[in-house]
């Protein structure tokens, strides 16, 4: 009878187990840190891409406004709407019925009032490259519920025709407002909507 010849399993499988468990330590062992950058951030300043629209006034609602003042200061025509007791749109000091739907569209332009962008007024910037060496050509005047006000004083066109410079409170940018509501807004300083 041959004697066979075993082979010792346990030592060959703990040798094994100890294998894998070193592997397994090692992969999920932490990675050193990236290393930090040695320059500076920089920042991204590319141009916003055409077709964003922002708001100038992007917390006002259409029920926080209580007046609304339109003046052409180049004919001195001028047109204001006020919100009466019964919160419904008036004409002050004009005669006839005034068109409450058109006074609505009034207030909801200054809600969705856009610029496409701002260029920051710093001490060398020439205003009357946007059209502010004397008078503004339009103003428009907000009277809000809480006794605050806006003013948006409209400069030149832009050179492309595409928009106006204006002014905003005292804030230090030069706005480019969409022609469109600019232009909507000076046809009821032409023609008041009042019958």
């Amino acid at each position: 009878m041959k004697q066979r010849r075993t082979f010792p399993l346990i030592p060959v499988l703990l040798a094994l187990f100890a294998l894998l468990t070193l592997l397994t330590l090692l992969q999920s062992s932490p990675t050193a840190p990236p290393p930090l950058p040695t320059t500076a951030p920089t920042l991204d300043v590319t141009p916003m891409p055409t077709g964003m629209l922002l708001r100038v006034f992007p917390d006002l609602t259409a029920l926080d406004i209580q007046a609304i003042r339109l003046q052409n200061l180049q004919s001195d025509l001028s047109f204001t709407i006020a919100r009466g007791a019964n919160g419904v749109w008036t004409a002050p000091g004009r005669q006839g019925t005034l068109d409450t739907s058109a006074a609505s569209a009034i207030a909801r332009t200054f809600v969705l009032l856009p610029y496409a962008r701002s260029i920051n007024i710093t001490s060398g910037t020439d205003l009357s490259l946007y059209g502010f060496a004397g008078t503004p050509r339009l103003l428009f005047q907000l009277v809000l519920t809480d006794g605050t006000g806006h003013v948006v004083a409209v400069g030149s066109q832009t050179p492309d025709g595409a928009a106006y410079f204006a002014l905003v409170d005292e804030r230090d940018e030069v706005y480019m407002l969409e022609r469109g509501p600019v232009d909507f807004l000076n046809g009821y300083i032409q023609s008041a909507p009042i019958s």
